[in-house]
């Protein structure tokens, strides 16, 4: 069970990374911030397969290694960004497709990478303006929104399973045994998430990024704690909560 929490929690997290870093060009922040976030992101992955690798993994390696290496070219940059993206989600799929089909163990993937993607790029990237402050505002607006939308997308999900799934759930006595787990799953993180995400919005508006900063440091740790226990929660039932 913990090794099926990690590999999906890290594996969803490298995943998301890859994916909201594609809205930052190269050519507008500087090579650095591609060549961090894809180190980052196969450091992720090395944990989450922790000496286990499939051949996918080496794909992904030389995927990743490229985007690093031409992360000061756009043209060359984003191909290999892109195929690293699939794998990611390849290989955090690859065991659900068997039993529940391509689609939908794409839909159980994409939220929690979404969440967790974004919640660590916007976080990072409010550092990056110590570095770039004349860097455009428009990129951390950007990718705060899509936190936001993130987590209004994984809301919709967990209402839409629950509501689908109240008998199988009453019947297994799930809020009775794993309730305070669900509770905490919805008010740290995605309720409070959610609010402390739309604050972020309002200083990066007025492009108080160093405010915005330190409202993402708790964004990120709520979102890595509402996640692991999603993770756990789906261990128990089988069910994107």
């Amino acid at each position: 069970m913990l090794q099926s929490i990690v590999f999906h929690t890290l594996g969803q997290l490298a995943a998301g990374i890859l994916l909201f870093i594609a809205f930052v060009p190269p050519s507008r922040i500087g090579p650095g911030f591609g060549r961090f976030h894809t180190l980052l992101a196969l450091g992720l992955w090395l944990l989450a397969l922790w000496g286990k690798f499939p051949v996918e993994f080496y794909f992904l390696t030389a995927l990743v290694l490229l985007a690093f290496l031409f992360s000061g070219k756009d043209f060359f940059y984003y191909p290999f960004l892109s195929g690293s993206i699939i794998v990611s989600f390849y290989l955090l799929m690859k065991s659900d497709v068997p039993t529940v089909g391509a689609f939908a163990a794409f839909l159980l993937q994409l939220p929690p990478a979404l969440v967790l993607g974004a919640s660590a790029v916007a976080m990072l990237l409010g550092h990056w303006y110590l570095v770039a402050p004349k860097l455009s505002i428009t990129y951390l607006k950007v990718v705060t929104i899509g936190l936001i939308a993130a987590l209004l997308i994984r809301s919709g999900f967990l209402i839409e399973v629950l509501l689908h799934n109240q008998a199988r759930l009453e019947g297994a006595y799930f809020y009775q045994i794993y309730g305070i787990f669900l509770l905490q799953r919805i008010a740290l993180g995605l309720f409070l998430t959610l609010v402390l995400s739309v604050l972020t919005y309002l200083c990066v508006r007025i492009r108080s990024t160093q405010s915005a900063t330190g409202i993402l440091y708790v964004v990120l740790v709520f979102c890595l704690v509402g996640e692991i226990t999603g993770a756990y929660l789906f261990v128990k039932t089988g069910l994107l909560l």
